[in-house]
C-alpha cells in the first residue's frame, strides 16, 4: 500500500476531512519546518492505519487558513467528521506525534 499524503485543494479539503480522522498539515514552501515535517506525517500515515493526512498549502488559500484560524507554521489540524477535534503548532518529532494521534484516535 502507497501512503502518501493528499495536496488539498478547498473543496478536498471539505470531502476529506468528513471522514472519521484525518490530519491536515497547514503549510508553505518557504517554512523550513514544514518541510522536515513531511516524512513524518507520512511515517504517521503508515503506522496509523485509521488516519488519512491532507496537506494545505496557506500561500494559496488563506481565505481557508484564516478562516480555521492558523497562524504559525506549520499547523497540524485533527478533524473528525468534518470538525476540528485537536490542533499543534510547530515542528513534532515522530514520536512525540504518533504517540500523541495514537490517543486521539483511540477516542
Amino acid at each position: 500500500m502507497v501512503v502518501m499524503a493528499v495536496e488539498l485543494n478547498p473543496q478536498q479539503f471539505l470531502k476529506l476531512t468528513q471522514s472519521d480522522f484525518v490530519l491536515v498539515d497547514f503549510w508553505a514552501a518557504w517554512c523550513v519546518p514544514c518541510q522536515k515535517m513531511t516524512p513524518i506525517l507520512l511515517a504517521c500515515e503508515r503506522e496509523l492505519p485509521q488516519l488519512k493526512v491532507g496537506r494545505l498549502n496557506v500561500d494559496q488559500y488563506p481565505h481557508l487558513t484564516q478562516k480555521l484560524g492558523v497562524q504559525g507554521l506549520p499547523t497540524l489540524i485533527l478533524f473528525k467528521h468534518g470538525e476540528p477535534v485537536s490542533w499543534v503548532t510547530g515542528f513534532q518529532p515522530k514520536d512525540r506525534l504518533l504517540g500523541y494521534l495514537r490517543q486521539k484516535v483511540a477516542l
